[in-house]
């Protein structure tokens, strides 16, 4: 069979199609025709121009499965849309894809390109500044999203320093607006969540159906076999690879998420096991991230099922939360305070490298001239907030060293191997260790960035900064998210398979999970202890003996040690 490149060359433009065609430049993570600038035209009228980057790639050490999942999906979209009648340039290059765009364009003459505006700032970046060096492009709304800026400003109007978030107001608006499980103006089964219903531990109450795997076509096996070869040292593994590249798998994928899995989903997110790491989650989010399955259509077909009675209520709810809601939400907040970056001049940084450029006050005037001074040293820096202090070096047990904790190198496993594990390992497991040890939110938000496969700026900070670590001093969640053993114990199976008893704070054999926790609160305490939402534990704190109390803390001070002494990968 010919190579890709040979197979899209078939469909480059010539001088006439260069003239006569709209021409569409596709973001490496909007591959539809379902919405946007493809639908307003004939595929005969229409050109798109992608860019495959190696230096996107190589800027950080991203799963190898991502960049499977992403290339190839890549290359089959150019492909389905050639096979429509589209004109497609294909292009190949070292440079950022702004870069690549301005010698495309100079090179085949091509008109003003239409971009719907990128979701990650990082590539909204590059393309100002490949404007900047005299790219012709103007952008139109993203509409693979279920929500506008709007939407978001008219709950909380404008961004300013010391405001806090509440997600269950936008869910609620995006509710009523859509009007997605309403009647006559109130919420199907009388509340907007059924959170409380979705916390139960997985004990086999239900056989958890098997997922369909898709084998590698020869165009995915072509990317397997570059991916290897020219990102080698990069996190995780590229065998067994097996999640859709074509828009008929990624529909199939969905079919049976919603048939199979989402039926049972409400009851069990919360739950963690070792031997079903993905239990009834319907592992889409890398298709919606990369545009091939769009939120709002998986939105109403959930409804739809709730109303034919194939999916319970809070099942369909608990799902639907997750997307009309935390996604819109997190991406909305991770546009209005440039990625967190509007934070530094009123939350303690990681690192305070301007502290000379610019006051510390709290005035909106810092903010702003911290984030400037920010993004005039490397526009493309990370934020750093970190509200409570932590600044420890993520340790060696992210990058598959054993622990000794079942937990963590159970799940950090899985992440090795498919570039994924469900949200409650994410914040439970792997964030929560980083919190109770006060390892670096950067750090650690930089992990995820590219040891997930659905991980993107507009996701992975707002999440990571924010909710799970508290990074951001309560921007986005009303307290840390933080446990102790008992939490773990109770919602999985890891603690039955550990060396360490979830039971014992302290002592030979004891977990650590439980002195790291109140250490955490002990150390926090001059912020955290007037939070309301924290008062039954701080009041159990204060009535520990300090005898407990210097037990505790030496057994965090051991377990921190224990896992800084494994030596980190390079990568």
């Amino acid at each position: 069979m010919p190579s890709f490149a040979e197979q899209i060359a078939k469909s480059a433009p010539d001088a006439a199609d260069i003239k006569q065609r709209r021409w569409i430049y596709i973001p490496y993570d909007r591959y539809t025709d379902r919405t946007g600038p493809l639908t307003e035209q004939s595929a005969a009228a229409t050109g798109v121009v992608i860019v495959e980057s190696t230096a996107k790639a190589l800027r950080r050490p991203y799963h190898k499965k991502k960049l499977v999942v992403l290339i190839s999906n890549m290359r089959h979209f150019a492909l389905e849309q050639a096979a429509r009648g589209v004109s497609v340039l294909y292009v190949f290059s070292p440079k950022s894809h702004g870069q690549a765009l301005v010698d495309v364009q100079r090179e085949h003459a091509l008109p003003e390109l239409t971009c719907m505006t990128p979701a990650e700032r990082e590539l909204r970046l590059d393309l100002a500044t490949a404007i900047e060096n005299g790219l012709q492009m103007k952008f139109a709304e993203d509409t693979t999203w279920a929500s506008r800026t709007a939407d978001f400003t008219e709950v909380y109007g404008t961004y300013k320093p010391g405001k806090s978030y509440v997600m269950d107001r936008f869910y609620r608006k995006a509710r009523q607006k859509t009007g997605i499980l309403m009647q006559n103006g109130k919420p199907v089964g009388g509340q907007f969540s059924f959170d409380a219903d979705n916390r139960n531990p997985y004990k086999n109450q239900i056989p958890v159906p098997k997922p369909p795997k898709f084998r590698p076509d020869p165009i995915t096996e072509e990317v397997i076999a570059f991916v290897g070869e020219t990102y080698a040292q990069h996190f995780g593994e590229i065998d067994g690879f097996d999640l859709p590249c074509t828009q008929a798998d990624c529909d199939l994928m969905w079919r049976f998420a919603l048939e199979h899995l989402l039926p049972h989903f409400g009851p069990f997110e919360d739950a963690m096991r070792d031997d079903h790491g993905q239990l009834f989650h319907s592992k889409t989010s890398v298709l919606l991230n990369l545009g091939r399955l769009l939120a709002l259509d998986l939105v109403r077909d959930v409804a739809q099922a709730a109303e034919a009675g194939a999916i319970p209520l809070a099942s369909a709810e608990g799902f639907i939360r997750q997307l009309l809601g935390w996604r819109e939400f997190m991406r909305h907040l991770h546009g209005e305070t440039d990625g967190y970056r509007l934070l530094a001049g009123h939350v303690p940084q990681e690192h305070r490298r301007f502290t000379q450029e610019v006051s510390p006050d709290r005035t909106e005037e810092a903010t702003k001239a911290y984030a400037s001074a920010i993004s005039k040293a490397d526009p493309y820096a990370g934020a750093r907030p970190s509200a409570l202090g932590a600044s420890l070096p993520l340790p060696a047990v992210y990058w598959g060293v054993k622990s000794g904790l079942h937990c963590m190198d159970t799940v950090v496993a899985q992440v090795i191997q498919e570039g994924w594990s469900h949200h409650i390992t994410r914040l439970m497991v792997l964030s929560n260790l980083a919190n109770l040890c006060g390892f670096s939110p950067r750090e650690l938000t930089d992990w995820f960035w590219f040891a997930y496969v659905d991980a993107y700026d507009w996701v992975v900070e707002p999440n990571v900064l924010g909710m799970a670590t508290y990074a951001d001093g309560g921007l986005t969640a009303t307290k840390p998210y933080v446990s102790g053993a008992a939490y773990i114990n109770r919602m999985s199976n890891f603690c039955g398979h550990c060396q360490y008893d979830p039971k014992k704070s302290t002592g030979p054999g004891s977990c650590p999970f439980t002195s790291l926790y109140w250490t955490f609160l002990e150390r926090n305490q001059d912020i955290l202890a007037g939070n309301f939402r924290l008062q039954m534990p701080y009041n159990t704190l204060r009535k520990k003996p300090a005898q407990e109390l210097m037990q505790l803390r030496a057994r965090a001070e051991e377990a921190i040690a224990h896992l800084q002494s494994f030596k980190r990968p390079a990568y």
